[in-house]
């Protein structure tokens, strides 16, 4: 079987690598480097922890655990960091009660004091008036993620073509065509092109509602090691990104996104990150805007979509943490035609009978 996914983001190189090991012959089509869309614009936060209803939990949860899965078939995981995620928050009723549902749908979750939360980070003052640790969730080093699955698919077998953007799919998905002008015969197309993921659905003559969303990571250079695992407080969320940095990101920040401003708030979630650590010398390294993709009611569109035999989707937001997840599942659907459960209420169909406008967003937080 021959398929082109177009997309190398996480959820491409997820799918890719895969369909690949399943036998499938793949081509990887990605019009810019692997992992430097969407994916590398994430805070890469691997949890199901504001996730709801039950069902969409359900699936987040299995995502974060794809990811330990992960680990052991691979006899170690490089990218991936576990440690929890420390919450500090000013509203202590709705942090309570967020516990105590997750804890009663089976997820580790408990309610803390201000010595276990110093124990966690003794370098954090209270930024709250309550605290709760969530110990199984992580960050992932996304690129080292991405370059680690599209090896291994083209180990597998997949041809990767980068700097090679799809300017068309020919009908009933028997081919796609590349800038360059090239053809590429297929029998199956996966649309896991991120934000660009309305457009190719148009090619394949099924329209894609998305509510994209604009965000704003910080990466700043810090002096040691001054936070051991992701951490959100009510002005800033952080976490580690290797020796001597933190990445940064609020979403009150992403919502005054504009036009020039981005430094400008780079420097304000700078100023928001030395009010909670001792880290007068941090000094902003990077900063990103990313746009995430966002199925129109907030929830992932992952499968076949109705009508148009051979082309498929995969379109998230948290493509951080369902990537691996979502690669695996898509790839038993593509090759032997299984719906997983946790997958099926998320098919491409229900955004295709429903108006966008009767979909409020829901869900979109930020994370992996």
């Amino acid at each position: 079987m021959k398929v082109a996914v177009i997309g190398a983001g996480i959820l491409g190189a997820s799918v890719a690598y895969r369909l690949a090991e399943g036998g499938a012959r793949v081509t990887l089509v990605e019009r810019g480097e692997p992992g430097g869309g969407a994916s590398a614009a994430s805070f890469a936060w691997v949890n199901a922890n504001e996730k709801k209803p039950r069902a969409y939990f359900g699936l987040n949860y299995a995502g974060l655990r794809e990811h330990y899965r992960l680990r052991e078939e691979f006899g170690g995981a490089p990218w991936l960091h576990p440690g929890g995620n420390l919450v500090w928050s000013a509203d202590a009723r709705g942090l309570r009660e967020r516990v105590e549902r997750l804890r009663g749908w089976g997820y580790a979750a408990e309610t803390v004091g201000e010595e276990r939360a110093r124990e966690l980070e003794p370098e954090v003052r209270s930024p709250g008036v309550a605290a709760a640790y969530f110990p199984e969730e992580a960050w992932v080093d996304v690129p080292r993620l991405v370059r680690e699955l599209v090896e291994r698919a083209r180990a597998a077998g997949a041809e990767v073509r980068t700097g090679s953007p799809v300017v068309g799919i020919e009908a009933e998905v028997s081919a796609v065509r590349l800038a360059g002008g090239e053809r590429v015969a297929v029998d199956a197309v996966v649309n896991a092109a991120g934000p660009d993921a309305d457009r190719v659905a148009g090619m394949a003559g099924s329209p894609l509602p998305l509510a994209p969303r604009r965000g704003l990571l910080v990466r700043l250079e810090v002096r040691g090691a001054p936070l051991r695992r992701v951490l959100h407080a009510p002005e800033v969320n952080l976490r580690p990104d290797g020796a001597g940095y933190l990445i940064a990101h609020h979403e009150s920040v992403d919502r005054r996104l504009g036009g020039k401003d981005e430094r400008r708030l780079a420097v304000e979630l700078l100023e928001r990150a030395r009010g909670i650590l001792p880290v007068p010398e941090a000094r902003v390294s990077g900063v990103r805007v990313g746009t995430r993709p966002v199925p129109a009611d907030g929830y992932p569109s992952v499968g076949a979509a109705p009508g148009i035999p051979g082309y498929y989707e995969a379109v998230t937001h948290s493509g951080v943490t369902l990537g691996p997840l979502l690669g695996r599942l898509l790839a038993c659907e593509i090759l032997g035609g299984e719906v997983h459960p946790l997958a099926a209420p998320y098919r491409p169909g229900r955004l295709r009978e429903q108006r966008m406008t009767e979909h409020p967003i829901r869900n979109a937080k930020e994370g992996g």
